[in-house]
């Protein structure tokens, strides 16, 4: 690929991305209960950024997205959405502890709860990388179910301490950055 059509490409998928986070998020949330521990309750967010899915060139349709509450902030992501790869997914709930006098409950800022059934393959180097020191954690099964220009995600899974959690997201679903029509 020569150097202009490589140009061509990276300008098409910053024009596409920035369309993409001007899009209104209707219909994008998320909302984790956790079902066991110390923080056992629901959270609910929305997206910090737009929330979509979409596949950038051969790349598979996949999700990753970062949602933000009051109390709380929820990372998912599945690199690939599909029925063969449906319980690959890493989700991290952070539950801030800011309600708390001085912020803090028993000595601690915060609480991450983790699970992450992703295979290294699926994962760039970065994310690798992340991941070095922790490996697999916890277990996790997903729902997908479509409708509309819409995907929800639900997921029910327990972290390697044993916490159970549940939860849902939804997201618009858009068409492939360049080649076919992933939907809509």
């Amino acid at each position: 690929m020569n150097r202009y059509m490589k140009a061509a490409l990276s300008a098409g998928v910053v024009l596409v991305l920035a369309a993409v986070a001007a899009w209104p998020q209707a219909g994008s949330t998320a909302s984790v209960t956790v079902k066991t521990g110390p923080e056992a309750g629901k959270y609910d967010a929305s997206p910090s950024d737009a929330c979509v899915l979409v596949a950038f060139g051969k790349k598979p349709l996949g999700l990753s997205a970062v949602f933000s509450g009051t109390d709380s902030s929820l990372s998912v992501d599945m690199p690939n959405i599909d029925e063969k790869h449906a319980n690959e997914i890493q989700v991290v709930l952070v539950i801030s502890h800011r309600k708390s006098a001085g912020g803090m409950k028993n000595g601690v800022a915060s609480l991450t709860y983790e699970i992450d059934t992703r295979p290294d393959a699926v994962l760039d180097a970065s994310k690798r990388a992340e991941r070095a020191n922790k490996g697999l954690t916890g277990k996790a099964t997903t729902t997908l179910m479509e409708r509309g220009n819409t995907v929800l995600l639900s997921f029910t899974g327990e972290t390697a301490s044993g916490v159970k959690l549940e939860g849902e997201v939804s997201c618009r679903k858009v068409e492939s950055v360049s080649g076919g029509a992933q939907g809509n």
